[in-house]
């Protein structure tokens, strides 16, 4: 019988306390190698706290970690074979980028030959390829961060870890190096865990993310299950608006789960644990409302709110059963009028079902 091959990386039971305060809680997870892996959360929530456990900075006061099944709790920073991208850069001032780049090798006393070769490779493939004899203050805030990226990888690590490395950005230099984060990153196959705070970023990015609240792993799941079918209603909040009406489940049956709320019935996605009698909260993203009526959850009023995003326009409607905010897509811009009525519905498969209390 074979035995089950361990996972690449397994964090368990980690805690970790400043002054009696829980920074990281009892959190434990999987990562597989080659995998893209997010920690996301709020200012506050542990997530770095936990990368740097992770990287051997910070000694956890409970749980292990180990890498190929090895356990690596109390092994050096040095010796982890991890490579950390810090949000500030942390590049040597007196050196050049070739210098910063090679800094790693040479404290490893790697042959001189083999580090002209591996610097220019790098260099390549961050595209500063001229710019190898300039000094940091040289460059641009997006040029550091690639250094600091390509010295991280000289060195071959299995691990990346990366600490919000693109906060300190202006927007649009955030979105290109996001981009050319994830080609590398599927480029080399390298195991990476990233932090932020920016859920567009981690969505982006990540083949998965863990979410982070107060210390705790709340939910973990793909991008696309965390937006569009989270477990919980906070996740759903946290990843995006979403319209939500309190009510009474009054029937479940094989397909739909009914909700009885003060002013309509909303037929939703049957989900396991709900019960008739059950105080719930019925849920649904703006991106899901159709124009025009259906069989179910049909919903009418008058436009309070009319915004143009570009290429989407939000509607705030107000409807007997509350305000309701409809996406759609911004070239229909100039056909709706505040004030105006409309009609629509969601289909049931695209309402969420949450238990009132969690």
């Amino acid at each position: 019988m074979n035995e089950k091959k361990p996972m690449f990386l397994a964090a368990k039971g980690i805690s970790k306390k400043y002054h009696d305060i829980p920074a990281v809680d009892n959190v434990s997870l999987e990562v597989e190698r080659g995998e893209f892996f997010a920690l996301l959360g709020p200012s506050g929530s542990g997530k770095t706290t936990f990368l740097r456990i992770l990287a051997g900075f910070v000694t956890p006061d409970a749980g292990k970690i180990f890498l190929d099944g090895n356990d690596i709790t109390a092994l050096a920073a040095n010796r982890r074979n991890m490579a950390m991208v810090f949000q500030n850069f942390s590049l040597w001032p007196h050196m050049t980028v070739f210098s910063n780049i090679a800094y790693g090798l040479r404290l490893r006393k790697m042959p001189e030959s083999y580090i002209s070769d591996k610097v220019s490779q790098l260099l390549s493939l961050v595209r500063l390829e001229n710019r190898s004899s300039y000094y940091p203050q040289q460059l641009s805030g997006g040029q550091q961060q690639r250094v600091a990226l390509a010295r991280a990888l000289a060195i071959d690590p299995e691990i990346l870890l990366l600490d919000e490395p693109l906060s300190n950005l202006d927007l649009n230099l955030r979105e290109e190096l996001r981009r050319e984060i994830r080609h590398l990153q599927r480029q080399l196959k390298i195991t990476t865990i990233y932090v932020t705070h920016d859920q567009a970023e981690a969505m982006f990015l990540a083949d998965r993310i863990a979410v982070l609240d107060r210390g705790i792993i709340t939910e973990i799941g793909s991008p696309w299950q965390l937006y569009w079918r989270p477990v919980l209603l906070s996740t759903a909040r946290f990843f995006g608006d979403i319209n939500e009406f309190p009510g009474t489940v009054s029937a479940i049956n094989k397909d739909n789960c009914v909700v009885d709320t003060v002013s309509s019935r909303i037929v939703g996605s049957v989900r396991p644990g709900i019960k008739a009698g059950f105080r719930v909260i019925s849920g649904f993203r703006p991106e899901n409302i159709k124009l025009g009526k259906g069989t179910v959850n049909n919903f009418s009023g008058n436009i309070e709110i009319l915004e143009f995003h570009g290429n989407t326009m939000r509607l705030t409607v107000s409807t007997a059963t509350g305000n309701i905010t409809i996406s759609l897509p911004g070239e229909q811009f100039g056909i709706y009028k505040v004030g105006s009525g409309v009609e629509f519905h969601v289909e049931p498969s695209d309402i969420l079902i949450f238990p009132e209390n969690i």
